[in-house]
């Protein structure tokens, strides 16, 4: 073959193998720890908005509570009007003590699930004048709520606290 062909040679198609095979090597690193990265995120944000959500719902039925029928440091129950049909439902909201247990929410005979893996949970109770309460409690002399919940999924904790001045008279 003569020296003017066009054309490559063993050497240079060797060295532009190698030179795409670091570059391809260089955006999958890339590549995959954005998928790390993004799996992290997601999983933070999936326990953020069930324990958030979980919040918001018990604030909401506790704001309504017509009467606190009993209050443990794990459990609260109390009756409300939630649909505005003239008839008290009784709501529960339970956490068994253990460490990843769920928290679930009782009306009846259904049992609602809120946040699936609660590392702790403390309800705890103030009277009108912001005092604290010892559990077993006077249920009459309840005011305010409490709720200090530390919830896990994975390798991510969330922890969230909340007051709920309660609408008894």
């Amino acid at each position: 073959m003569s020296r003017t062909s066009k054309g490559l040679t063993l050497i240079e198609l060797l060295i532009s193998v190698m030179l795409i095979s670091v570059i391809l090597g260089a955006i999958w690193v890339v590549y995959s720890t954005g998928v790390i990265v993004f799996s992290g995120q997601t999983s933070r944000y999936d326990i953020k908005d069930e324990t958030s959500l979980a919040f918001i719902t018990m604030t909401k039925e506790l704001h309504q509570a017509l009467s606190i029928t009993a209050a443990t440091a794990t459990s609260v129950t109390f009756t409300a009007d939630l649909d505005n049909n003239g008839v008290n439902e009784t709501i529960q909201y339970t956490w068994s003590g253990t460490a990843g247990a769920p928290l679930n929410r009782v009306v009846g005979a259904a049992t609602r699930t809120l946040v699936r893996s609660v590392q702790s949970i403390a309800f705890t109770y103030y009277n009108d004048n912001n005092v604290l309460l010892s559990v077993p409690v006077t249920l009459a002399n309840v005011h305010l709520v409490a709720v200090d919940t530390t919830a896990i999924k994975v390798d991510e904790t969330f922890r969230l606290r909340t007051k709920i001045f309660l609408q008894i008279i």
